[in-house]
């Protein structure tokens, strides 16, 4: 079910992060996914990042500890880190919560964003009535002057969904043995851009397999651009990284199969695979 976050009423508490130090574009990337802004549910809140979000409305975003400017047209919004005073074109604005931060990422309401810059946000609970390429992945649907985004929300906070989509984009995988062996970057499939980081448990979450087959799948051209749905994937944190392990189509799952993996019994279970003895 769809559930429509306004600036006069949310359901969610709906949160903007700021990433605090380095310049970062706004990067746009296919179906309209900010691919830099990584939102974050939390203890009942939807995180997003502001400046991906305030660059992709073209505004100017400055950082002097502790005070952050936005500056977009004649508008100007100010804020501090962890406080809940805020000013529009110098008019004061108390904000729900503070400004937090999360690994050198601050964030704020959206409701204030969306008040001082007149977005319109929707929330989709795992559903998405324009597209079916995020398949069940919740996400906050942005619409600014003559625009529209889109910002996956994850269960881990920004920085950490940051490292995994860097490592999985940088990953080889190797599928098959043999004559039948071939191998793929992940993130050419979509790994790096189109996951959804769910609550990690001890170096192990598991969310969709996003197989962008058909751009292109192998090298084959013509075939038309789909995503597996049913797959489930496993990732986990090793050698220093993150990296994808296998997919589940199939549960339950023989517990030897598990074993063989190197997922422990016990982190399998945390993470939603019903084992099967065989």
């Amino acid at each position: 079910m769809r559930s429509i976050v306004s600036v006069a009423c949310c359901i969610l508490t709906v949160f903007v992060c700021f990433i605090l130090s380095g310049a970062v574009r706004a990067a746009e990337g296919r179906f309209g996914i900010l691919t830099d802004a990584h939102g974050y549910s939390a203890d009942g809140r939807t995180l997003v990042p502001l400046r991906p979000i305030a660059e992709w409305l073209g505004a100017d975003v400055s950082y002097r500890a502790p005070r952050i400017t936005i500056t977009l047209a004649t508008t100007v919004v100010g804020l501090t880190v962890n406080s809940a005073n805020a000013t529009i074109d110098g008019r004061a604005v108390t904000l729900s919560v503070p400004a937090r931060v999360y690994g050198g990422i601050t964030c704020v309401p959206l409701r204030f964003v969306a008040e001082a810059f007149g977005l319109q946000v929707s929330y989709h609970a795992g559903e998405d009535p324009e597209m079916n390429k995020t398949s069940g992945i919740p996400l906050v649907l942005l619409s600014g002057p003559g625009k529209t985004a889109r910002v996956l929300v994850h269960e881990e906070p920004p920085n950490i969904v940051t490292r995994v989509l860097a490592d999985l984009e940088n990953t080889s995988q190797t599928e098959g043995a043999g004559v039948n062996s071939f191998s793929f970057v992940l993130g050419s499939y979509g790994f790096d851009w189109i996951l959804q980081v769910t609550r990690i448990h001890s170096g192990y979450f598991m969310s969709l397999v996003p197989a962008q087959w058909g751009e292109p799948y192998f090298d084959t051209p013509g075939l038309t651009m789909t995503f597996n749905t049913n797959a489930a994937g496993v990732y986990g944190y090793r050698g220093g990284r993150w990296v994808y392990i296998a997919g589940f189509q199939d549960v339950p799952s023989y517990d030897y199969w598990v074993r063989e993996l190197g997922i422990p019994a016990a982190v399998a279970r945390e993470l939603g695979i019903q084992l099967q003895h065989y």
